[in-house]
């Protein structure tokens, strides 16, 4: 298990006994969200330093960082099949990356902060959830947007974010 934290340290947890097994410690403000890669075998972090953090979950080394976001992250997750990461923030965009290499791979630009962003379960699709009260869905291959939810509502709180009601018969797969 893996905890994110306001004293800007990501925690790993032997999720049977409690015991903490490994400290990351590298971002220079608040962790803001954390999540595995698929396998297991690498962790994502996202601060308000404005950075994404990849770290080998065995070693607890950190393997590369994430720069180029002019404000603090909200969010980051890994694709399904572990390739690459989306990374949302305040500075009105999500962007996503190559898992492996840290290149950055394309921008999805909204008109206020980006709350949360995440991939379709078969990785094709990503969307992301916006103070500007959309909810985006974008082509995860190239960062091309695929339509846009206008009657959808982003939380503005900073705990995530809902995406409310879908016309009946209309679903988002």
């Amino acid at each position: 298990m893996v905890t994110a934290s306001h004293d800007n340290t990501t925690r790993i947890w032997d999720a049977l006994t409690g015991a903490d097994i490994t400290l990351l410690s590298g971002h220079e403000s608040w962790v803001a969200s954390v999540a595995y890669s698929p396998t297991g075998s690498r962790i994502v972090t996202a601060s308000r330093d404005n950075t994404a953090r990849i770290w080998d979950a065995i070693a607890g080394a950190e393997i590369t960082v994430l720069h180029g976001h002019e404000s603090g992250l909200s969010s980051a997750a890994f694709s399904p099949d572990g390739s690459r990461i989306v990374t949302a923030s305040y500075d009105r965009t999500a962007w996503i990356w190559d898992a492996i290499t840290g290149a950055k791979l394309a921008a999805l630009r909204h008109e206020s902060g980006v709350y949360g962003a995440a991939f379709s379960p078969d990785g094709s699709h990503i969307v992301t959830a916006s103070g500007d009260g959309t909810a985006r869905i974008w082509e995860a291959n190239n960062g091309s947007r695929d339509r846009s939810l206008a009657w959808a509502c982003a939380s503005s709180n900073e705990r995530g974010f809902l995406v409310r009601r879908l016309p009946h018969r209309n679903r988002i797969k």
